[in-house]
C-alpha cells in the first residue's frame, strides 16, 4: 500500500472518529479517551526530548560535516572496520 492510500485512509478514519464523538454521551467511555490522548502526548513528548548539551553536541558535529563533508567515512568503511576489528 502508498503513502498516499494510508494519508487518505488516515483522514478518513480521523473524520469517522470526531464525527463518532459528537454523539458519546457515556462520561467513562470520554474519560478513558481523554487518558488515551494525555498518555500518546506525554510519551511522544518524552521520547523526542534531547538536552540543550546534546543539541549543541548535534548542531556542532552538522556545522563539522558541512565544513568539511569528506572527512567522515563511508558506511562500507565503517562496517569493514568493525569486521576485522570484533568480527561483526
Amino acid at each position: 500500500m502508498n503513502i498516499n492510500m494510508n494519508v487518505m485512509d488516515l483522514q478518513a478514519d480521523i473524520k469517522w472518529i470526531l464525527e463518532e464523538l459528537k454523539d458519546v454521551k457515556d462520561p467513562t467511555l470520554i474519560e478513558a479517551f481523554k487518558n488515551m490522548l494525555k498518555y500518546r502526548r506525554k510519551v511522544s513528548e518524552s521520547s523526542y526530548e534531547i538536552s540543550d548539551e546534546h543539541k549543541e553536541i548535534l548542531d556542532q558535529r552538522l556545522a563539522d560535516h558541512k565544513a568539511n563533508p569528506n572527512s567522515g567515512r563511508s558506511w562500507k568503511e565503517v562496517k569493514s572496520n568493525l569486521q576485522a576489528k570484533h568480527g561483526i
